[in-house]
């Protein structure tokens, strides 16, 4: 029971951190091709596992969980922009 609503807390949470991906505003900024391929092939990547756990019933770790909500914390705090999310702060 307990892994059951684990494993559906983190494909929740991989599903969260995708739409807020897809969701992004550029609001004037630049297109870079690069990031915008990263991007999709993570929202992709995020979607599959989503699928993977709760169609497929694959177990899921605590690592996994804490990453999810790692990804998805980043995801939001940098308001869907991954290329903020790669940009070196000083």
């Amino acid at each position: 029971m307990l892994s059951t609503l684990f494993a559906t807390f983190v494909a929740t949470a991989h599903i969260i951190t995708a739409l807020r991906l897809v969701c992004f505003r550029r609001r004037g900024s630049r297109i870079r091709r690069g990031i915008a391929l990263l991007a999709a092939l993570l929202i992709g990547t995020l979607l599959c596992n989503a699928v993977d756990i709760m169609v497929f019933q694959q177990p899921v770790t605590i690592w996994q969980g804490s990453l999810a909500i790692l990804l998805l914390i980043l995801v939001y705090r940098s308001r869907g922009n991954l290329a903020a999310l790669m940009r070196p702060t000083p």
